[in-house]
């Protein structure tokens, strides 16, 4: 992600304490009205946390000259201004620079072509909204808070610790991809490479079936999950029986010999002795 000027980082300052501010004040607002229930008490925690967070991350802000984007967590992504450098949130640290730089290109070519512009969000776990279709839309939400602007735009989320995702969107973005290929997104692209551990894949391929679709161009299609052979390891009723057959000619076979050779040795011994009769 590239820098931030210093007019920029000034205003993503004032910007960001602005709006932890107002953050804030509804977050202590709502803990005096929650329930003394066990839902309200979670509930408060998690108003808390927001209202600390909102001000640790414009401490960073104003300490350090501007938030880094793709070092931002679970709670600061939600207090991050939407990226317009680049398209790539790796909060959880999995993909490596190839597949940024794979990501990068595709999302940049299928903005300058089509307009729609798509970010690639990692995320370790998620805290206080678990669900990651909830937390895809309070992100865009966040970052394009009016249908005008957020119309276009989309969001691929990965969370790491539950290898799973969302795909969320404007409805001009949601209405182009359609429901068929995101549930194809997160069943086959992420399912079948995330059960390996396979995350730069997951995503790669994934934005390649998305950008492609969005362009009207085919869809690549998911990837094909290799299952091995199925058969069984255990042997038929008749496969036994075939193999004790032939283990039980094979000890008569041996029996026989361990008598009849000695017996033959002993009357080639009596032939062959003149003196035996005698």
């Amino acid at each position: 992600m590239a820098t931030t000027t210093t007019s920029r980082v000034d205003a993503r300052s004032m910007k960001l304490g602005m709006t932890c501010g107002r953050r804030s004040t509804r977050a202590v607002a709502r803990a005096s009205m929650k329930p003394t229930t066990e839902n309200g008490v979670i509930e408060r925690i998690g108003d808390a946390a927001r209202a600390s967070a909102c001000g640790a991350a414009l401490a960073v802000t104003l300490a350090f000259g501007g938030v880094d984007v793709a070092r931002a967590g679970e709670l600061e992504i939600l207090q991050t201004p939407a990226p317009t450098n680049g398209y790539i949130v790796d909060d959880a640290a999995i993909m490596s620079k190839s597949s940024q730089q794979s990501v990068g290109k595709t999302l940049a070519e299928l903005e300058r072509r089509t307009g729609y512009h798509v970010n690639v969000i990692t995320v370790r776990k998620l805290v206080f909204e678990t669900d990651p279709f909830a937390f895809g839309d309070k992100v865009l939400e966040t970052w394009y808070p009016t249908v005008e602007i957020g119309n276009d735009k989309g969001n691929l989320l990965l969370v790491k610790s539950t290898k799973d995702g969302a795909v969320v969107g404007g409805p001009k973005f949601l209405k182009a991809v359609g429901d068929d290929l995101i549930d194809s997104v997160l069943t086959s692209n992420y399912g079948i490479n995330l059960e390996q551990e396979k995350y730069n894949e997951a995503l790669v391929s994934s934005v390649k079936r998305i950008a492609a679709v969005l362009e009207g161009e085919a869809d690549p299609g998911p990837p094909q999950k290799y299952e091995g052979p199925k058969g069984s390891t255990f042997k038929s009723r008749e496969e036994t029986n075939e193999k004790r057959d032939v283990f039980a000619n094979v000890v008569i076979g041996l029996l026989v010999i361990s008598f009849v050779v000695p017996m033959l040795q002993y009357a080639g011994y009596v032939v062959g002795d003149p003196d035996f009769d005698e």
